[in-house]
């Protein structure tokens, strides 16, 4: 996914930096056309610089005269250029970074992608795993004040305390990634609980560290991988192989014979096996879990070595009165 990502950004930089050229010679063919005097300027500068690259290599070039020269030379346009109501830059070099000039990298000898490179490749890689390119749900915009906090006589614990332990438990993991104290995360719960929100706040985190993170629904999952197996598609590989899947609304799937318990053991074998992390979020209780998918799916998403069970009680946050 990630060379993909970037194979897309490299192509995006090229076809703005065909953009820019053409830009650039719109604007310094209708100084040509239509103000000779502007136009004069120019191609005195231009002389300017290829006669002194040329005495310079002949190694008899006024070196210390030349910056002055350029800079009055330079003056008389912009002042040109700004009676005749254009931008004092109207015919400097057009890019939107001025850090790589729309290379995507800076740097000659070493190459590192650019700041503006690097912000669009989150940008990209949020919108592949179904964040939409923003940061709206994250551990920084969590906000507890929307939560009751209301003692449960059951649990002796408010809505509130409750789900500001698992937020910490969720960003500690996060930020301890790609070495947390255990490997995967179940986040369960009744529906309107904010399991989708946390999830969304580690992929961010996560994000935010270089980590690759790939985010679907189980209902997703399961179309993906019935047509793996009926049409011999390899798209589903995607989910084997990237380091932190995140597997959203476990149990809101269809319940296929043959095919939807057998394809999420697939799923979950294959990552364990590979000692690969997934997040999963689901409404089910973990006792409805081992009814739905059978103990052997229920063990490896409980087991306390290899899973960090977080539950979360109480009411729908969608339901209550602000």
């Amino acid at each position: 996914m990630r060379e993909d990502l970037l194979n897309e950004l490299e192509n995006e930089y090229a076809a703005q930096r065909r953009k820019n050229e053409e830009t650039e010679a719109f604007r310094r063919n209708k100084i040509r056309n239509e103000y000779p005097g502007i136009d004069a300027l120019v191609r005195e500068r231009e002389e300017m610089i290829f006669g002194t690259l040329h005495r310079i290599l002949k190694q008899d070039a006024e070196k210390d005269a030349f910056p002055e020269k350029m800079e009055t030379l330079n003056g008389k346009i912009r002042e040109l250029l700004k009676e005749n109501s254009f931008p004092e830059d109207y015919l400097a070099p057009v890019y939107r970074c001025a850090k790589c000039r729309d290379t995507g990298y800076t740097g000659e000898l070493i190459r590192e992608p650019c700041e503006c490179m690097q912000k669009a490749y989150l940008k990209k890689l949020r919108e592949k795993i179904g964040l939409a390119g923003q940061k709206t749900e994250t551990f920084e915009t969590f906000d507890e004040n929307m939560i009751p906090d209301e003692i449960n006589p059951e649990t002796g614990f408010t809505q509130r305390q409750q789900t500001l332990f698992v937020r910490k438990q969720c960003e500690k993991w996060a930020d301890s990634y790609p070495k947390p104290p255990v490997r995967d995360i179940l986040l369960n719960g009744k529906s309107g609980l904010g399991k989708t929100f946390l999830m969304r706040a580690i992929a961010n985190r996560l994000i935010e560290h270089g980590q690759q993170v790939l985010m679907i629904s189980a209902y997703t999952f399961l179309q993906m991988a019935r047509k793996s197996y009926y049409e011999a598609e390899t798209g589903v590989q995607e989910l084997m192989e990237v380091p932190v899947l995140m597997l959203d609304d476990l149990g809101a799937e269809p319940m296929m014979q043959n095919v939807t318990v057998e394809q999420i053991f697939h799923l979950l074998n294959e990552r364990q096996n590979r000692n690969l992390s997934t997040v999963i979020s689901t409404n089910l209780s973990l006792e409805e879990l081992q009814k739905r998918y059978t103990e052997r799916i229920a063990s490896r998403l409980c087991d306390p070595k290899q899973c960090l069970v977080l539950t979360l009680d109480g009411k729908d946050l969608r339901r209550i009165e602000r």
